[in-house]
């Protein structure tokens, strides 16, 4: 089998033979996996295939070749789209296999009795909220022909579901197993598989990896995220499988994986400062709908989870857009021209959300007990936040100005994120959380210590109380519950917010001037990731 869904077998007079199920993307290759043909020989394919075939061109499914297939699109004006089999290699790529099952089999033998609590734990609480699998796929796999699965995968989804050990009825009660240990023979694991011919199952096991919390790794997520968005354009996932020779649910497969890719994509680029490696003018995969995630039937957790996930992806879009401004080289553009673009994309997602649950859950931060809508709140609020200091920094009579309607306008969305950190409750802690989202605690708490230097009198204690808040509360859910997305803020945050708490205080006793000099030298900018 393939890693590949999309690749068709060799072609016969009577024409292509069934492609692979969808179970493969989660297996390693027996063949090789197919990759993507350079545009330009495809079409010389077209007009071989034109000259030298037996079937009409009109079909685009048959082959000139042993191992390549061209797809192609209902459209007229689609480009085709043809694939080669890259074959395994050899001895190495057998040898890889066994050391990456090594990993598998050491981690599975710490973690037992408890493998299958994983898997249930990671498709209540990982999969529901972030549809990486076909759940009712993935069970009779891994029941079925568990050994054929890919190593990483299986590693990376143990590592992930063990952030949810305290939320399981089961298990809170057992000694969790230690973190480190099962990250570091997931990180072999996969180490050893990208010395084999890699597959879709390789971006899964990245895209499981970026999941993990806590995170920390920036250079080494940025790395990986740029390996996967290459396999998957090596793969063909960036283009649109609608209208290609294969199964409805391998099609959902594809689309669902891709963005998956890009909200990883986007998000991070957001939180570490670096421009996104997905551009739109390369890629044309439709959005996911929820009725293709949900499937015939489903239960009020999981579809309201799964419209988080379809809101999720809309919000990507619209923090896409932002982003092209923050990372524009040429000469800012105007506030006037900025703000239009900006602020209707956000109104535009805000009409679209689905439900008025979900609307008064995401935008009021009401009732965030269904899986994702504390997520989905932060993730809008940041975006709102970007907007705003986007606009503070392009407009330079305000920037300074503390007073200014930029400057409250950007409090203001600090302090709703502050409110949503007092608001969350266990239960929310314990919800999926995309581990990027971090950083927009990181990045309130910062605007508001910046905010009381440059102000004076009934400005800077609000402010200063504000970022007090969120120290404390952070504080207190990561000795109380073990948050890690807690962890970000208060390293980089809670020692300075110290010292400036100390000099403003003095200040306000005494009338004299702001002594700043202890800041002298601090990088601020290297912990405000979302400075534009």
């Amino acid at each position: 089998m393939s890693d590949y869904s999309g690749r068709a077998s060799v072609s016969t007079n009577s024409g292509v033979q069934s492609a692979s199920t969808t179970e493969d993307t989660i297996m390693t290759p027996e063949e090789g996996s197919a990759h993507v043909v350079s545009p330009a020989i495809a079409d010389d394919d077209l007009v071989f295939r034109e000259y030298l075939s037996n079937e009409p061109p009109t079909l685009g499914r048959c082959m000139i070749r042993s191992h390549a297939t061209v797809i192609q699109s209902s459209s007229a004006k689609a480009r085709p789209i043809m694939f080669h089999i890259v074959p395994k290699r050899g001895q190495r790529e057998i040898e890889s296999r066994r050391l990456a099952q090594s990993h598998l089999i050491a981690l599975e033998e710490l973690l037992d009795p408890y493998n299958q609590d994983l898997i249930d734990l990671f498709f209540a609480k990982v999969n529901i909220c972030f549809p990486i699998f076909d759940e009712e796929m993935f069970r009779r796999t891994y029941t079925t022909n568990k050994e054929s699965m890919s190593p990483s995968l299986l590693c990376h989804l143990y590592g992930n579901s063990l952030t949810y050990w305290r939320s399981s009825p089961r298990l809170h009660t057992q000694p969790c197993p230690e973190q480190r240990s099962a990250w570091l023979q997931a990180e072999d694991a996969m180490n050893a598989e990208w010395r084999c011919t890699s597959g879709i199952s390789t971006i899964i096991s990245i895209i499981l990896n970026l999941c993990g919390r806590p995170s920390s790794h920036h250079l080494g997520n940025g790395a990986m995220l740029g390996m996967a968005v290459a396999l998957a354009n090596s793969f063909g996932l960036n283009r649109d499988p609608s209208h290609w020779n294969s199964s409805p649910s391998e099609k959902r497969f594809r689309i669902r994986i891709w963005w998956l890719l890009v909200i990883y994509d986007v998000w991070s680029s957001l939180a570490y400062g670096t421009p996104p490696h997905i551009h739109h003018s390369q890629c044309d995969v439709p959005a996911p709908i929820a009725e293709d995630i949900l499937g015939t039937s489903a239960s009020s957790d999981r579809m309201a989870a799964t419209d988080c996930f379809v809101a999720l992806i809309a919000l990507t879009e619209v923090l896409s857009h932002c982003l092209e401004h923050v990372y524009k080289l040429e000469s800012f553009v105007t506030d006037t021209d900025l703000r239009p673009d900006l602020d209707s994309f956000l109104v535009i997602w805000e009409d679209s959300l689905p439900t008025d649950e979900l609307r008064r859950s995401v935008l009021r931060g009401t009732r965030l007990n269904a899986p994702g809508t504390a997520n989905l709140r932060l993730a809008y609020l940041s975006v709102r936040l970007l907007i705003c200091r986007s606009r503070l920094n392009h407009d330079n009579s305000s920037k300074d100005d503390i007073d200014s309607h930029h400057n409250i306008q950007a409090r203001r969305v600090c302090e709703d994120i502050v409110h949503l950190v007092q608001e969350l409750d266990e239960v929310s802690l314990a919800d999926f959380w995309i581990p990027l989202n971090a950083h927009a605690l990181t990045s309130a708490t910062t605007f508001l210590m910046r905010t009381a230097l440059r102000s004076k009198g009934s400005v800077r204690n609000p402010s200063l109380k504000l970022a007090r808040t969120m120290i404390d509360t952070l504080q207190w859910y990561r000795r109380q519950y073990e948050w890690d997305m807690a962890e970000n803020c208060i390293a980089n945050c809670s020692d300075i917010l110290d010292k400036i708490e100390l000099v403003c205080n003095a200040v306000d006793q005494y009338p004299a001037e702001l002594d700043l000099s202890f800041l002298e030298g601090f990088d601020f900018a290297a912990i405000d990731t979302y400075q534009c």
